[in-house]
């Protein structure tokens, strides 16, 4: 058998016993109803996708003209970037079973080559039906030749990419004089860019009072007319082709720059077996490490834990203290507050032209940024921290080992994650209100005592959330995906929009009564006790004492369908 024989015969085989193996998990009705609810969902979302027969399928000159300027763009950065970025050796991976497959057969340098070209062009040509089916219909009325034209750019850019890793390998031999040469290129391409954009603005000037009609995009079609932009504009060009005759004027062009990166990239070649296991190993590891710390890509970091543990204690403590630490080394949320909190910062003190300015900016703008990051670690939060039973579900066996009901270990996975984000949210309402008080005005009274209710209502609804996330893992422990991967297929994306609803209507349900027993109190201590804008605090309060008794019923009855919880026959993840 030819090795040409043997690649296709290995794609379809593999094609193959994966749609069998999906086709056999839907033999259950855990993944029969996601997979039906993600077809559902694909079907709609399609349909509107591809409904060209409106006859709006005009696109606005403006618009149009703003896609290309911003196409082509992309198109020039990924191919500096091809130049800059990555390290000096060849790009092409091989998985590790091709590696032990394909490396130790008789098969030449230049086959193992036509056959990773072959993958990069299916793969460009499933990012242009992807591209087609979202997004033609906005850049292109005519989606049959948006696809051809996308297939043919991305596939050049794809060839430009591994030439231009091939070409880096070979400076790098050169030394010093190698270096020299390829940033000598980069910096002159750049300068040409910047030569580009300076030539616009001469000929083009930004007026100093209101602008003329059509000044900018006089500014835009010269930068797009630069010979600098030639590359990116002969990208473009194809998939943005408006009918049939000017697509059939361009292709020839496409098509010759494939044709020559081709014979580029077999040209520029260099050995790549080396790296290509190596970049397989390092995947391994990195697999290996990813299921380690329970499919979180962050590695662990030393950190001081929030409280010692004793000696001697109730054990649920020590679960507890278990997944707060382990919250703590993750740190990622941590990272997201300060990047969210410094980022409207800095933007509030960028937009300022003095330093009284900046005051005033970051005066009004800190007490709703920092209240609007507590508000949203109430809908993000609990699927984003995984520091409970999402955690420790493939560790079931340990868990039952523990000194601990089933209602104990529930209620300690819920308190670590529900005190890392409750924890936050108090901080971040603290300070929200101190920059309300720093602000000053009429509405410094009610944001004290607004935030002096959100200190009770946000965590307890963020406790809320995370209960949902929990009882979804413990009632479904199939749709939880293997350590250190992540669920793929049509019934993954059917479980995901399930998980979402039912967390949305679970959590509605819970918040009525909240609500209710709220509204009532603050009524009552706003008209007959006459507190004023104070009831606010009162108000939260009671909101949030129902809530935590709604999860604590949800915590007995969840305990006791832990106890009775069987992993190994749930067919767990991707297996059968």
């Amino acid at each position: 058998m030819s090795f040409s024989r043997a690649v296709v015969f290995l794609w379809v085989a593999s094609t193959r016993n994966r749609v069998l193996h999906q086709l056999r998990r839907l033999r259950q009705p855990k993944y029969l109803v996601g997979a039906g609810v993600g077809a559902l969902y694909l079907y709609s979302f399609v349909l509107r996708r591809l409904s060209y027969l409106d006859g709006g399928g005009e696109v606005p000159p403006n618009a149009r003209l703003f896609v290309q300027l911003m196409l082509t763009a992309a198109a020039m950065g990924t191919i500096l970037s091809a130049w800059a970025l990555g390290p000096d050796k060849p790009s092409l991976s091989f998985s590790e079973t091709e590696v032990q497959q394909l490396f130790p057969a008789p098969v030449s340098r230049e086959h193992l080559l036509h056959f990773k070209l072959t993958r990069g062009l299916m793969g460009a040509v499933m990012g242009a039906l992807f591209a087609t089916v979202f997004t033609s219909r906005v850049l292109n009325p005519r989606p049959e030749l948006f696809f051809m034209g996308a297939s043919v750019a991305l596939a050049t850019v794809s060839l430009h990419a591994t030439a231009a890793s091939f070409m880096r390998t070979r400076l790098a031999r050169l030394g010093g004089r190698g270096t020299v040469i390829r940033w000598g290129l980069l910096i002159t391409g750049a300068a040409l860019l910047m030569g580009a954009v300076l030539a616009g603005l001469r000929e083009h000037p930004f007026p100093s009072g209101s602008p003329a009609p059509g000044a900018l995009r006089r500014w835009v079609l010269t930068f797009l007319d630069s010979p600098a932009l030639w590359p990116g504009r002969v990208l473009v060009a194809l998939p943005l082709a408006e009918d049939g005759a000017s697509f059939a004027r361009r292709l020839p062009l496409g098509l010759g720059l494939l044709v020559l990166h081709y014979l580029w990239v077999m040209k520029a070649a260099v050995p790549f077996e080396e790296s290509a296991v190596g970049r397989a190993e390092e995947r391994a590891r990195s697999r290996e490490h990813l299921s380690r710390r329970g499919g979180q890509k962050t590695p662990p970091r030393a950190s001081t834990p929030l409280f010692r543990l004793a000696p001697r204690g109730r054990p649920e403590v020590a679960l507890l203290w278990k997944n707060v630490l382990a919250g703590q080394r993750l740190g990622g949320m941590g990272r997201l507050l300060v990047a969210g909190v410094l980022g409207g910062v800095v933007a509030a003190a960028a937009s300022g032209e003095g330093p009284a300015e900046v005051l005033a900016h970051l005066r009004l703008f800190l007490a709703p940024l920092c209240g609007g990051i507590a508000v949203m670690l109430c809908v993000f939060g609990p699927s984003s921290v995984r520091v409970d039973l999402r955690m420790d579900l493939p560790r079931l066996e340990q868990l039952r080992a523990l000194p601990l009901t089933g209602r104990q270990v529930v209620a300690a996975e819920l308190a670590a994650p529900a005190l890392l984000l409750g924890g936050a949210q108090g901080v971040l309402v603290v300070l929200a209100m101190a920059c309300a008080v720093w602000r000053g005005g009429t509405w410094t009274e009610t944001w004290i005592a607004g935030g002096l209710g959100a200190l009770w209502v946000l965590p307890a609804v963020t406790l809320g959330g995370l209960f949902v996330q929990n009882a979804a893992v413990v009632l479904f422990p199939a749709w939880l995906p293997p350590d250190g991967e992540r669920a793929r297929g049509l019934e993954a994306m059917g479980q995901r929009l399930l998980t979402l609803v039912g967390t949305l209507v679970v959590l509605i349900v819970g918040l009525l009564p909240a609500a209710f027993v709220s509204a009532v109190v603050g009524f009552a201590l706003y008209q007959l006790w006459d507190f004023g804008i104070w009831a606010l605090p009162f108000a939260g309060m009671s909101a949030a004492a129902v809530l935590v008794g709604e999860v604590a019923l949800g915590v007995v009855a969840l305990g006791r369908a832990f106890d009775q919880l069987d992993v190994s026959g749930e067919g767990r993840g991707t297996g059968t």
